[in-house]
C-alpha cells in the first residue's frame, strides 16, 4: 500500500475517533446534568417564575410571539455583557407526559452543536440563526421563554 493511502486512512480513523470521543463527552455531560420528574403545570410555572424574578424585567434574547407565522425577534445587544456565562439551563414541561425536565449544558459544549435553539421549535435555522457568541454577548439572562397554557412550557437561560 502506498504511503499517502496509509496517511489518509490514518487521518480519517483519527478524525472518527476524535468525533466519537467528543460525542461521548457531550452525552456524558448532558445525561449527567439532566433531571426528569413528574410535575404539573403549576410546578413548571412556579420554577419559571423563580428564574424570571432572578433576572428582572430585561427582555429575553429571543422573543417568540407566534411561531407558526415565524413572528420571532432576536434582541441582540449592541454592547457585549461584561459578565461571562458558562452554563445553559433548560426547563421544559410537557402536558402530554406530565414530565418536567431540567438540564444544564456547559456553554463550551454548545459550540460543537450545529443545531440552534430555534430549530428545535420547528423554525428555519438559516432565518433565525443564533450562535453561542450571541448568547455570550447577551450575558446572564433568559434566552427564550415560551409556552402555551395547558400544553407546554420552555425556559432557557444562561448564567
Amino acid at each position: 500500500m502506498r504511503t499517502w493511502v496509509k496517511a489518509t486512512l490514518g487521518g480519517v480513523i483519527l478524525m472518527v475517533v476524535a468525533f466519537a470521543a467528543l460525542a461521548g463527552t457531550g452525552a456524558y455531560f448532558v445525561l449527567r446534568n439532566m433531571e426528569k420528574r413528574t410535575g404539573s403545570e403549576g410546578d413548571a410555572v412556579q420554577a419559571i417564575d423563580a428564574v424570571r424574578a432572578r433576572f428582572g424585567p430585561r427582555p429575553p434574547l429571543i422573543e417568540i410571539a407566534d411561531p407558526r407565522r415565524g413572528d420571532v425577534r432576536i434582541n441582540r445587544p449592541v454592547e457585549p455583557s461584561p459578565t461571562p456565562v458558562d452554563t445553559i439551563h433548560v426547563l421544559n414541561w410537557k402536558s402530554d407526559t406530565g414530565e418536567l425536565t431540567r438540564a444544564e449544558i456547559p456553554v463550551w459544549l454548545a459550540r460543537f452543536s450545529s443545531v440552534n435553539i430555534l430549530s428545535q421549535l420547528g423554525m428555519a435555522p438559516a432565518r433565525f440563526r443564533l450562535t453561542v457568541d450571541d448568547i455570550r454577548r447577551y450575558g446572564p439572562g433568559i434566552v427564550v421563554d415560551y409556552g402555551t397554557q395547558g400544553t407546554s412550557r420552555v425556559l432557557v437561560w444562561v448564567d
